[in-house]
């Protein structure tokens, strides 16, 4: 494979040319430092930006998949199971029992976790508020 070279830029001064020095510089034999370049911009994106329908349409291909897997394990475990809770007792298809454990759960964790979000929210409220009233205090 031939390597060719790529033509160097050529510089302001050579190394036989005296440099340049700024009077001002902070030492005495210090260059002078070179102004800094601006930042450039990131690109813009050249793509349509994105809608909430679009956020839908990628949100539903999800609950599709899981409703199709879940449709699978439900016709793959009908035959029926005896479920005892305390004193009730019954036969169910066993993916509907487990349909309705996971349920449950979901509800129990639902509710366990609205209670600690409003006591957070109360938290953040009421420090807030302390903040406001000392702010008001100091002037």
């Amino acid at each position: 494979m031939d390597s060719e070279q790529q033509p160097q830029p050529q510089s302001l001064s050579s190394p036989d040319d005296p440099v340049e020095r700024d009077p001002t510089a902070a030492g005495a034999g210090q260059q002078a430092a070179a102004p800094a370049a601006a930042p450039t911009p990131p690109p813009r994106p050249t793509g349509v930006p994105p809608s909430r329908a679009g956020r839908l349409w990628m949100g539903l291909l999800p609950a599709l998949i899981f409703l199709i897997v879940l449709l699978v394990f439900i016709f793959q475990n009908l035959h029926n199971v005896k479920i005892s809770f305390f004193t009730a007792s019954g036969s169910f298809p066993l993916a509907l029992a487990l349909l309705l454990a996971a349920v449950g759960g979901a509800l129990i964790v639902l509710c366990l976790g609205s209670i600690r979000i409003l006591q957070l929210r109360r938290t953040v409220r009421r420090r807030s508020r302390m903040a406001r009233t000392a702010d008001n205090g100091q002037r």
